[in-house]
């Protein structure tokens, strides 16, 4: 399968390009300082440049973060919650809707949401709310998507080293490994839910 990576270069998307290479897939690597074609995924006009250059693609993934702030709740300002908002979810959500010009039919799209939806602490109140937006969509906009295209999201603990893994704990290695399943499978607005053993 041709498969873009959005995010390619950090600690969980270099290891799904990794893992999907191995497997004998395309893979074109996209970053916002480094790799095949160098994109802001938030960036609208250049995004769907890229994709049309690129298409047609069997699968896309969204492997980001850090796009909100982390911040004590009594400090947080409208303009915190606009960076998730904007950088974190729309973002995703426009990529998905790309997809239906530039994935091929049967393709997926595979984002990235985060397990402080169900485990916050008190300098996650922006980014919580917004990976449980993100789960949420995934969820009831499936059944919605044209030529059987699939929409799945991973949402990982922290990363950490391989060393240094336990429970709520994970390395990029077994993150990329959901990945990968949700591309090379058959299910659609599933939330993987890559907690090192936790569950919701």
């Amino acid at each position: 399968m041709k498969i873009a990576v959005l995010g390619a270069s950090g600690k969980i998307g270099s290891q799904v390009v990794e893992q999907l290479s191995t497997r004998g897939h395309e893979v074109i690597s996209i970053g916002a300082r480094s790799g095949d074609h160098k994109v802001d995924y938030t960036d609208a006009a250049a995004v769907e440049a890229m994709l049309e250059l690129i298409a047609p693609l069997d699968a896309i993934v969204v492997s980001v973060g850090g796009d909100s702030a982390f911040k004590p709740y009594n400090t947080l300002t409208d303009e915190d919650f606009l960076l998730a908002a904007e950088r974190k979810l729309i973002a995703q959500f426009r990529i998905v809707r790309l997809a239906e010009k530039y994935v091929g039919d049967n393709g997926s799209v595979t984002l990235t949401s985060g397990f402080l939806s169900h485990y916050p602490n008190p300098h996650s109140i922006a980014t919580g709310p917004f990976n449980a937006a993100i789960d949420t969509f995934v969820q009831q906009s499936a059944e919605h998507l044209p030529r059987g295209l699939r929409v799945n999201v991973v949402s990982p603990a922290p990363v950490v080293e391989p060393d240094q893994v336990k429970e709520g704990l994970v390395s990029a290695a077994q993150v990329a490994e959901f990945f990968v399943e949700s591309i090379e499978g058959q299910a659609t607005g599933t939330v993987f839910q890559a907690w090192g053993g936790l569950t919701a």
